[in-house]
């Protein structure tokens, strides 16, 4: 199996390599062009804002690309900003790719970035979150500011908690999936919600 990693400036495309590795993946990176051929699914990363990163994938001719694969119901995973991405207008400025109905928000929390090991809660059963109470205790790295509120709740799955403010952690709607958390930081519980990825997903 193939993931085409997102190669817009704006990754933490090391880390995302070595987990393909240790999922047994072959990775390739996309910069430029078409969905690079014999790529079963895409790792839409990012780090940085909202604006520069639309700014990164235009100059860089990908958004057409882009939206092809998602037409032809290629398998996207969005990832922190590339989760971000997935949705309309963003508190800090400029406008994400608008797939998903919704916007984005900076958290309310006195500290922030949010950072460091958090839960997700699932809000509606899903194959992509441990179902039983001892698994759902498991942690994700979180690097942000800024997080999601979708217009169609039914899109959530899970939720995180943070200084009293709880915020949309992971969606998906149809193929398009999106975490605000990074999974290739994320140690065991992070390789195990990829594998979960990709069998519910992908395979």
């Amino acid at each position: 199996m193939q993931v085409a990693i997102m190669d817009y400036g704006m990754g933490n495309l090391g880390s995302l390599q070595a987990m393909a590795d240790r999922l047994d993946l072959d990775s390739v990176l996309w910069r430029q062009g078409a969905l690079p051929r014999g790529s079963d699914f895409v790792i839409f990363p990012g780090v940085g804002s909202l604006e520069n990163a639309m700014r990164e994938l235009s100059q860089r001719e990908l958004l057409t690309p882009l939206d092809a694969a998602r037409r032809q119901g290629v398998p996207i995973l969005g990832i922190c900003l590339g989760m971000q991405l997935l949705f309309g207008e963003g508190d800090e400025g400029g406008h994400g790719l608008g797939w998903l109905s919704g916007t984005i928000p900076r958290l309310s929390a006195k500290r922030t970035p949010h950072m460091g090991w958090n839960t997700v809660h699932p809000v509606r059963p899903t194959p992509l979150l441990p179902s039983s109470s001892e698994d759902s205790q498991a942690a994700y790295y979180f690097v942000h500011s800024y997080a999601v509120r979708p217009h169609d709740q039914e899109v959530a799955l899970g939720e995180t908690l943070y200084e009293g403010e709880t915020f949309v952690s992971v969606v998906q709607a149809g193929s398009l999936v999106g975490v605000q958390f990074h999974p290739e930081l994320s140690g065991p519980a992070g390789r195990g919600f990829l594998q979960s990825f990709l069998t519910a997903v992908v395979s």
